[in-house]
């Protein structure tokens, strides 16, 4: 699976576009009151520590590796950790809300689309109080 192909889903959501904060490595797609939903990138040498942890904590990541970094509920969110060795704390994200997830490894694509899509739902949803 290929970035362009994983942004292209992403963007099926309603009023979605893309941004770049974080420079032109990092795609982050927004809802329409610009909230991130979905942040992806391909991992390089800048990302070498973030690769070494979570290599060394067992998870299937690599240099090159495509990944998605999206919004989870935490009483999901430690069940696909330990589900998926592709599934690891989000990366430079509230380890509490977000999962990176790695493309290609062990959770399929249909899945993958599946966690961004509950990601968009999240971030639309209404704040309680």
């Amino acid at each position: 699976m290929t970035k362009e192909r994983l942004i292209k889903d992403c963007l099926t959501m309603p009023d979605t576009y893309i941004d770049n904060p974080y420079g032109p490595d990092v795609d982050v797609v927004k809802n329409k009151t610009g909230k991130s939903f979905a942040l992806v990138g391909i991992l390089g040498d800048a990302d070498k520590n973030f690769i070494n942890k979570n290599a060394e904590a067992g998870a299937s990541v690599a240099k090159g590796d495509i990944n998605v970094t999206v919004k989870c509920p935490p009483e999901l969110i430690y069940i696909l950790r330990d589900q998926y060795k592709a599934v690891v704390p989000g990366y430079y994200s509230n380890k509490n809300h977000w999962n990176t997830i790695i493309l290609g490894k062990d959770v399929s694509y249909e899945e993958i689309i599946n966690m961004v899509k509950l990601s968009y739902e999240l971030v639309n949803s209404p704040k309680k109080r």
